[in-house]
């Protein structure tokens, strides 16, 4: 919705009314990290609190490259073949095959424009073991699990840093730092939420508040919804910009941290043992196969709405206002292929990367 709308125009045009709340969908952003963090925290976080073994870091960096890159590599040299890229030269594609173009201003939007995202979530998978060793070594110390105090400690370090790093980069005018809103340090806020919602969930019955704080979350998952979405409507009348134009940094920091509030309390209630219909809901079959196969649709979808190929080949052109139009060709066509791109190259390497490096 948040990319249909812009590139057609239709946020731009309607900025006063609608378009205001349009442009603010790019909190999926947001709840997309904090989903990141409770899902691959999740199973270092159990380790860490029980005292059993840390995941093996070569499997599960192997697992982390063949979720990845096979479907990244196969949409980026099929688009480029068929001119639907912005390519500036021969170095700036490498970057796009290593997914570090983020880190230079003039390649952060090339390729696949949207995978600047993707860029930070590699960086996170770089870092966690690192960050889950560090505590390792402060148990051996201890001859004992982790407690869950000094996660919830660290955690806060993380998140209180990603705004101590927006406010360095703010003040300081250096070429390389140029794209740094866009790093790692930048969103490790909202995915320290997430990992923090991993602790909460792999926390012992002896952590009697943050027990209560679960049976909470499961008995009022339409309560921490409508609270989510009273915070993501505050985002939308705080003055931040509309489409590209620049937002005042002290806006721009209220409203990455309102996204990041509304991102948690939207994920929390799914990710305890919830009984609520709504999260029973989310398992309806057909959710659940758009959830398996999504990584293609992040990856093919915006190569269908602009661009040369989209140009040539769509029947709109950029910022014609034509939303409905646009969805009945972009998320059909993106749901083809991303099911293609699933079944035939995705799963087949994940499935044979576990099956080879999980027995060992």
């Amino acid at each position: 919705m948040y990319h249909t709308s812009f590139v057609s125009g239709y946020t731009v045009a309607n900025a006063d009314s609608i378009g205001a709340y349009i442009d603010r969908l790019n909190i999926g952003v947001a709840i997309f990290f904090v989903l990141s963090g409770f899902l691959i925290f999740r199973p270092f976080a159990h380790s860490l609190i029980h005292g059993s073994p840390l995941p093996k870091t070569r499997n599960y960096y192997l697992k982390r490259a063949a979720r990845i890159l096979p479907g990244y590599w196969l949409a980026l040299f099929v688009l480029a073949g068929l001119d639907a890229l912005t390519i500036v030269n021969t170095s700036g594609f490498i970057r796009n095959v290593f997914i570090v173009h983020s880190f230079t201003e003039h390649n952060v939007f090339t390729g696949i424009r949207q995978a600047w995202t993707l860029a930070v979530e590699m960086s996170f998978y770089v870092v966690v073991p690192a960050f889950a060793y560090v505590f390792v070594r402060q148990a051996r110390r201890r001859n004992g699990p982790v407690s869950v105090a000094t996660l919830l400690k660290a955690l806060s370090a993380l998140f209180l840093g990603a705004y101590a790093f927006r406010l360095f980069i703010h003040q300081i005018d250096f070429w390389f730092l140029d794209t740094a809103h866009i790093w790692l340090p930048s969103h490790m806020d909202t995915l320290a939420l997430g990992m923090g919602l991993a602790v909460l969930v792999e926390a012992p019955a002896s952590a009697k508040t943050l027990s209560k704080l679960k049976n909470f979350i499961a008995n009022h998952t339409g309560l921490l919804v409508v609270c989510s979405v009273f915070v993501w409507l505050i985002s939308a009348n705080i003055n931040m910009a509309i489409g590209l134009n620049r937002t005042e940094f002290h806006i721009d920091l209220l409203g990455h941290f309102l996204y990041g509030i509304a991102s948690v309390l939207l994920v929390a209630p799914f990710c305890v043992d919830s009984q609520a219909l709504l999260v029973k809901a989310m398992s309806f079959r057909l959710l659940t196969w758009l959830g398996t196969i999504s990584y293609g649709i992040y990856l093919w979808h915006m190569a269908f709405l602009g661009g040369n190929f989209a140009e040539k080949y769509m029947p709109y052109t950029e910022n014609d206002g034509q939303v409905l139009i646009r969805f009945l060709v972009v998320l059909p066509a993106s749901i083809a292929i991303a099911s293609l791109s699933y079944y035939v190259l995705e799963r087949p390497i994940m499935r044979a990367i576990n099956q080879r490096f999980t027995l060992k």
